[in-house]
């Protein structure tokens, strides 16, 4: 295959070189307006290229090298403790999910629990603007049992209603959100 960014041959979509040359993760942090901090690793235009293939088959492998290389290093300093990584709407599409995925790849310093947090609005909000998400609420179901520190994960934060949404229903059924990660902040 060739890396998706320079186009020589690699092993993964993104070669080594990229990662580390094009790729390096700047953390940044945006709370939002119910008090959940964010933290995302890249602007949206940096690598909005990479996100968008979370529409095709080669995502799963994108989504998964991307929360490894930059996500992994920011999560070590909780190594030890029992924490879950709760994925923002699970749900199967294009032969898998990118929030499923995306905690996957954070399995080594997070416990995944899939199919927890699901919408039961299927809409898409993709592109769309604040007064839709608002309209158009995600409605999600929780079937979390047992966990009581988690860390919500999405790909994207864009206006932060997803989020907040996610975070209300976790502590309306008593679980505690840290904070949430995002690959990226769609404010940069």
């Amino acid at each position: 295959m060739r890396c998706l960014l320079c186009l020589r041959l690699s092993w993964q979509p993104i070669c080594e070189n990229c990662l580390n040359r094009l790729l390096t993760p700047n953390p940044t942090k945006r709370v939002l307006e119910d008090g959940l901090s964010v933290y995302s690793f890249y602007g949206y235009s940096e690598i909005s290229k990479l996100l968008h293939t979370k529409h095709t088959y080669i995502g799963a492998k994108v989504f998964l090298q991307l929360s490894q290389h930059a996500i992994l290093p920011f999560l070590e300093p909780l190594e030890n403790q029992e924490l879950y990584a709760l994925p923002i709407d699970d749900h199967v599409r294009n032969g898998y999910s990118h929030s499923a995925v995306i905690a996957k790849g954070l399995n080594r310093y997070l416990k995944p629990i899939y199919r927890a947090l699901r919408a039961k609005n299927r809409a898409r909000y993709s592109g769309q603007k604040l007064s839709v998400r608002q309209k158009q609420k995600r409605n999600f179901r929780l079937t979390c049992r047992g966990a009581s520190d988690v860390i919500l994960v999405d790909d994207i934060v864009t206006t932060g209603s997803t989020l907040m949404e996610a975070n209300k229903i976790c502590q309306k059924a008593g679980i505690n959100v840290l904070f949430a990660i995002t690959l990226a902040d769609a404010r940069g």
